[in-house]
């Protein structure tokens, strides 16, 4: 009977982390409109209740990292933005910010290394 519980318990677990990452995946639209709108403050609040919430994916971490660098870098908060910098390469080290499509600020506030 122990084992049984041991395993119910797991699949709770399982369910409760796949709902975070669901509702996870319902908030990264709304992350994104918010920056591209401009609204950062919210973009910044919502960034971080999500990485708050529970385990959230990988792929969902790097889009939330990589909005909260734009968010941050807007509102003008260089230690905010070196932090999600920071994040965002760690998850994504060879990944480049294009300087066709990224502004000059962004690209100062986390450069390659």
């Amino acid at each position: 009977e122990a084992r049984l519980g041991t395993d119910s318990t797991r699949g709770e677990s399982a369910g409760a982390t796949l709902d975070v990452q669901r509702r996870a995946e319902s908030e990264l639209p709304m992350l994104l409109a918010d920056v591209a709108a401009g609204h950062y403050i919210e973009a910044v609040a919502r960034g971080n209740r999500v990485l708050g919430s529970g385990e959230v994916t990988r792929s969902q971490v790097v889009v939330i990292y990589r909005a909260l660098l734009d968010a941050y870098v807007a509102l003008d908060s260089p230690a905010a933005a070196a932090g999600a910098c920071a994040s965002w390469r760690a998850l994504e080290p060879k990944k480049k910010l294009d300087p066709v499509n990224v502004s000059p600020k962004i690209r100062a506030a986390c450069p390659q290394k």
